[in-house]
């Protein structure tokens, strides 16, 4: 039955302006989205020339830690002995940013070689200091280094260490990228604070999939001319109770317009900056690591909380997770940041580990890992979970008399060696067990 309606609605002739009307309405997104990305792709550097990425070129090693058979507890001896290997192996070149996973590198007497050799610090003074500021004042004008523990969405921010590469034909000793011993390439979403209807459709279709990044390269370890050239400078950033001097890249107390944007990315209201150890005043280890007259050097460490190497058993991790309230999401190592992933043997039997071998290289196991608020982070998406895996770990892992108060998961190394290799596969020995007892920083 017809409603009479039919006379008011207006009728629209075919013809050629009507097609190219509605087709292009229909196709608009697409065509916005599109012309996007191209500029997107265009603004993008260029890989590091001279240079190779390093990293692992397959799927993660990591790929299938949450199976099964990775908790069964000894689920691999050998004549009833667990027979323990190296799974995986990760470096942070910035503190509390993504790792890159290897398989294989250098150990150094500082750690992994390329580990934690920068840091994003705020500026924990409300002003800015010149030549001609007055002493007192410069002594007030502190950075502060950043971790997840406070901007959890430093999880996102993806990092690449990209080192030369003399097979390339674009090699060139002169060249920056090699003098500089390679380049750091740091990555992280854009945000756009564009309220126009272009900029809210923007925002909607790049939420759709592709997700747009800042892509900025800076040089790994710059010459001392390289450090004039640029224009760096030398500060001291406070990191726990030490304060080292330090090498500051880049800073939006001198308008680098990249950190800008991360600040704005991470939502923090003090100046940020990017700094690099200083390979001149590394912070020397004690508490429980072994001193210079049984190892031959002293242990130091670049932006590590506290020691060279950190090592967990994935077992002890399947352990934890098995334990965890119903809405924590899954748990995987790379919660805990590690450096050596582990697998053969039973959860926390590292726990009494002294002395090992890994491959042909000997570590000493100072201490075990004491754990804080920072696994409670997804390092996927960098959004933190109220409780877990925190309130599970003191409920089970309050097991270190030097620290009662608090969980310990993974455990705490020195290399033997100022110069070791390892790599993925490697079997580890055990030479030495015995008692721990945390020390206090």
């Amino acid at each position: 039955m017809s409603l009479g309606l039919a006379k008011y609605i207006p009728r629209l002739e075919p013809s050629l302006a009507t097609y190219i009307a509605v087709t292009g309405a229909c196709f608009l997104p697409a065509i916005v989205l599109g012309i996007y990305l191209l500029f997107d792709i265009r603004s993008r550097q260029a890989d590091p020339i001279a240079c190779r990425k390093i990293g692992l070129r397959i799927q993660s090693q990591l790929a299938d830690q949450h199976d099964k058979r990775y908790s069964r507890l000894g689920a691999e001896q050998q004549n009833g002995t667990a027979s323990w290997k190296v799974k995986s192996l990760w470096i942070y070149p910035i503190k509390s940013c993504k790792g890159v996973e290897l398989n294989k590198g250098t150990v150094l007497g500082t750690g992994m070689e390329y580990d934690r050799q920068f840091c994003f610090a705020q500026l924990s003074s409300k002003f800015p200091t010149s030549l001609d500021t007055p002493q007192a004042e410069k002594a007030e004008h502190k950075w502060k280094f950043l971790t997840q523990r406070l901007i959890s969405a430093m999880a996102t921010i993806k990092t690449e260490v990209w080192i030369p590469d003399f097979s390339s034909p674009t090699y060139s000793a002169t060249h920056p990228n090699v003098r500089s011993g390679g380049v750091l390439v740091i990555r992280f979403p854009k945000s756009s604070n564009n309220r126009s209807p272009w900029g809210r459709l923007v925002t909607l279709l790049t939420s759709m999939g592709h997700t747009p990044e800042h892509c900025v390269q800076i040089p790994f370890d710059p010459t001392p001319e390289q450090i004039t050239n640029s224009g760096y400078t030398t500060d001291s950033m406070e990191i726990w109770k030490d304060s080292p001097k330090s090498l500051t890249m880049a800073s939006t107390e001198n308008g680098d317009e990249w950190i800008q944007e991360l600040r704005f990315y991470l939502g923090i209201t003090n100046h940020l900056a990017l700094v690099r150890v200083s390979k001149d005043d590394l912070r020397e280890v004690y508490r429980c690591a072994p001193r210079k007259e049984e190892l031959g050097y002293q242990s130091k460490v670049g932006f590590q909380d506290a020691y060279p190497l950190h090592l967990l058993n994935l077992a002890s991790v399947h352990d934890i997770g098995r334990m965890l309230s119903k809405d924590a999401p899954p748990l995987g190592a790379l919660n805990f940041r590690p450096n050596i992933v582990i697998t053969g043997g039973t959860p926390y039997a590292e726990d009494s580990w002294k002395r090992i071998k890994i491959g042909e290289y000997e570590y000493y196991v100072a201490c075990r890992t004491v754990r804080c608020l920072l696994p409670n982070v997804n390092p996927a998406t960098g959004i933190k979970h109220g409780s877990e895996p925190n309130k599970t770990l003191k409920t089970y892992r309050c097991v270190d008399e030097g620290d009662p108060k608090n969980a310990c998961l993974g455990m705490q190394m020195v290399p033997a060696l100022e110069d070791s290799k390892i790599k993925v596969g490697d079997t580890v020995e055990i030479l030495e067990t015995g008692e721990h007892f945390y020390i206090r920083q």
